[in-house]
């Protein structure tokens, strides 16, 4: 072989060489361009979507608005509701310890209820303790016996006879 058939054989394997470089340079560039079609196209699909999304978002942010104001208000009225509440229980309160004190002032000016007929008391006790009336009986006032006219000295003007509580 003769030194310009190996040329001719080097400068062939070199335009192969370049030939195979060349096509799989373009392979890589129709791959790469296929890679970003295939983004391209998914980032739109993304895209779609996000529009769709975002045009039921009023919707869904405005569904959640109103139901953020009407719970306000729901907790405003029963704020509102506890302070009637707790107004009501305390005119209540206030009444009965009027009524209370009306009724002490009456047995004050007649511990016997002569002059009229005694009610009851109105306001509740705690079911937990005894009925002060059941359980805690004491004698009424002395009354002066004309047989005995020295038990009239024994009787002291400053008592009623009662332990402090109204007794119907």
């Amino acid at each position: 072989m003769d030194t310009a058939e190996i040329v001719w054989i080097v400068v062939a394997v070199v335009v192969v060489l370049a030939l195979v470089a060349v096509i799989a340079w373009m392979a890589n560039q129709k791959k790469k361009q296929r890679e970003q079609a295939e983004r391209a196209e998914r980032a739109a699909e993304l895209r779609e979507n996000a529009e769709r999304q975002a045009q039921v978002l009023p919707d869904a942010e405005l569904r959640a608005k109103e139901e953020q104001l009407k719970a306000e208000k729901l907790q405003r009225e029963a704020e509102h509701a506890q302070e009637r509440a707790k107004h009501a229980e305390t005119d209540y309160l206030q009444q009965a310890a009027r009524h209370e004190d009306h009724l002490r002032q009456a047995d004050a000016l007649d511990p016997d209820g002569t002059q009229g007929q005694r009610r009851p008391s109105t306001t509740q006790t705690d079911p937990a303790q005894p009925d002060a009336a059941q359980t805690d009986e004491q004698p009424g006032p002395v009354q002066p016996d004309p047989a005995h006219p020295q038990q009239v000295e024994d009787v002291d003007p400053g008592t009623t006879g009662t332990s402090g509580s109204h007794r119907a």
